[in-house]
């Protein structure tokens, strides 16, 4: 009997190992077209909003995609997908209405605050 539930632990404990590792990596565009469509919802955005945001976010994905593959130190690394975000920032705040723009303000602490959340979780 307890020859039977070790091969069952063990069986399910491989199979859960083996779905673990078929994680699907997005492409950059795929990415984009997620997070438009979530802004797109939460802020409101009309059509010709939707397609600039996707443009920015595509641009902003396309080079923190290149910038992984440089395999740089973490230093520098950071410091250059920072000034990517930055520019992001500044680029989707020229698109968005005064309203938008506090809307998305908020959506990025209430997510800042999430994470912070769960590092201390992990701690």
């Amino acid at each position: 009997m307890k020859k039977i539930l070790m091969i069952l632990a063990l069986a399910g404990s491989l199979s859960f190992t083996a779905s673990a590792q078929k994680k699907v990596e997005k492409t950059p565009a795929q990415k984009a077209a997620n997070k438009t469509e979530h802004l797109q919802k939460n802020l409101k955005l009309n059509a010709d909003q939707a397609k600039k945001v996707n443009a920015v976010l595509l641009t902003q994905l396309t080079s923190i995609d290149s910038l992984k593959k440089l395999k740089q130190d973490k230093k520098t690394s950071h410091l250059a997908d920072q000034k990517i975000k930055q520019r992001t920032n500044a680029s989707l705040n020229k698109i968005f209405t005064p309203e938008q723009q506090k809307a998305y303000a908020k959506l990025k602490a209430d997510k800042k605050a999430k994470k912070d959340a769960a590092k201390k979780g992990d701690e």
